[in-house]
């Protein structure tokens, strides 16, 4: 095994009920599907419809056929500065990913969403307490490798997918993964 080979990160930030936890599965069956070594864990969150949820992916970059019997060492939480795809679907997780160092111009594909579901504080602000979404937005352009942003709320609706087929999509088609287009 090539020491210097490490696992390919992916971070999944969604909300309950956008199907974080299905994005994951297509990641890890299309990983596996093509003979690559992968592993996840989730932290589900709050256990109702838009709670916050998170997924973690790592998929080693070659294939078991060339590992000669080993087993790669993954780990199974994810590390600030050490993600190379963060998957956002909701402009508000992007901006927790981005305070809490997980996107970095060194390393990371930001693949997120520009929609916003605002947040029980947001609501009931006596004034206007919205977060400044134009903010998170020049910070994810600033601090990723790569961004990509673009309302995949909308394109899913408007194509009757869910956000989570919308970012997948986005994600096979960037070309960060070793995993061609017919694998996802």
């Amino acid at each position: 095994m090539a020491a210097t080979q490490r696992p390919l990160s992916i971070l999944i930030a969604a909300l309950g009920g956008e199907g974080g936890g299905v994005l994951a599965d297509w990641i890890i069956a299309a990983a596996t599907a093509e003979d690559y070594p992968v592993q996840s864990t989730s932290i589900p969150g709050v256990a109702q419809r838009t709670g916050a949820t998170t997924y973690y992916v790592e998929i080693y970059p070659l294939k078991n056929a060339q590992l000669g019997g080993q087993r790669p060492l993954m780990t199974l939480a994810p590390a600030p500065a050490n993600i190379d795809v963060m998957l956002a679907s909701e402009l508000l997780e992007t901006g927790r990913a981005l305070a809490n160092g997980f996107v970095t111009p060194q390393r990371t594909t930001l693949i997120a969403s520009t929609h916003r579901i605002y947040t029980v504080d947001e609501k009931i602000a006596l004034g206007d307490g919205r977060y400044d979404s134009a903010r998170i937005v020049a910070a994810a352009n600033a601090l990723a490798k790569r961004a990509i942003l673009t309302d995949f709320h909308k394109l899913a609706a408007n194509t009757g997918a869910m956000i989570n087929a919308a970012l997948f999509g986005a994600l096979a088609g960037s070309g960060t993964l070793p995993l061609p287009r017919a694998a996802c």
